[in-house]
């Protein structure tokens, strides 16, 4: 077994069959490289780690480096894991141990105290994270309500060009006193805007909030709800469900005033899914609580 980086595999097209396979990602070096140039979690580091076996590409594990606010109000880096993948005929045989271990190095040596990862117990690769170390953090409550009209009831509203300063101004003021995923800057947002989860179509923005959201077949996805007023978040709430059709639904719901709004309004909650967040320490002088405590936000938008 030969393990590399993503930035050091010559030939990445054995990337291909292996995170199809896993994920039904028809993989493209070229569409992967520009999403790296331009996603703050990935353009400083290695990307990933892969596994070859006689030159083949067996096996993959992403690494991210995260930005956290902690309890003190500290801005910490720590690791994030995505997009494991081995190919058919070689789970089994520690190619996906080999590469857990490479990258928690990694992350060691870049000083982070945690590695994070999203993931379910539903999955068989579960067991292999909790046997390397990583626990439950949380599972993502949602809010999902079955419209009664099939189409939506408002006129078609005049699309405006996105302010992305103004979201993120709003996005500051109301995380300035949390605690998690929550340190953005305007690269971020960009690179959800090139990636077109952030557009002026799917985000309702006023000057007390916003809402991502993105519309499907038959339902709407909210992706990130930001508001601090309830006024607003009650409008705002309304509004998403006239243009809306079908389904409304939305995942990790933190906020208490708007899982509130939600139950008022007929939502059908639930405090658990089958989603997970987990971490793992790195070191073990601090543990998770004693760093960020009871409450570590995000939201879909910093799905991983």
């Amino acid at each position: 077994m030969e393990i590399v980086t993503y930035r050091d595999l010559k030939s990445k097209s054995g990337l291909l069959p292996l995170l199809e396979q896993a994920f039904g990602w028809p993989f493209s070096e070229r569409e992967f490289n520009r999403s790296i140039k331009i996603d703050p979690r990935l353009k400083n580091g290695a990307v990933g780690f892969c596994a070859l076996e006689n030159g083949r590409v067996v096996s993959y594990v992403g690494a991210m480096d995260l930005a956290t606010r902690t309890l003190d109000g500290a801005i910490e880096r720590a690791g994030g894991i995505y997009g494991v993948a081995t190919l058919p005929g070689y789970t089994r045989q520690g190619f996906s141990t080999a590469l857990f271990k490479a990258t928690h190095e990694y992350f060691k040596g870049k000083g982070y105290r945690f590695s994070f990862l999203n993931t379910s117990p539903t999955i068989v690769a579960y067991s292999l994270y909790k046997n390397l170390g990583y626990s439950d953090v949380y599972s993502y409550p949602s809010a999902y309500k079955v419209l009664n009209t099939t189409k939506a009831t408002l006129p078609k509203a005049k699309t405006l060009k996105l302010d992305l300063n103004k979201v993120l101004a709003i996005y500051d003021k109301y995380v300035r006193n949390k605690v998690g995923l929550v340190v953005r800057d305007r690269a971020y947002l960009e690179m959800h805007a090139k990636d077109k989860r952030l557009t002026s179509k799917n985000t309702l923005c006023t000057d007390e909030g916003y809402v991502v959201f993105r519309k499907e077949q038959y339902s709407t996805r909210i992706l990130e709800f930001v508001v601090q007023n309830k006024a607003e978040a009650e409008r705002l709430v309304k509004t998403i469900e006239h243009r809306a059709r079908g389904v409304v639904f939305a995942r990790a719901v933190f906020d208490k005033t708007l899982r509130q709004i939600y139950l008022s309004r007929g939502y059908t909650l639930l405090d658990e899914g089958h989603d997970v967040f987990m971490v793992k320490l790195l070191e073990t002088e601090t543990s998770f609580k004693q760093a960020y405590g009871e409450d570590f936000f995000q939201t879909q938008l910093d799905h991983f």
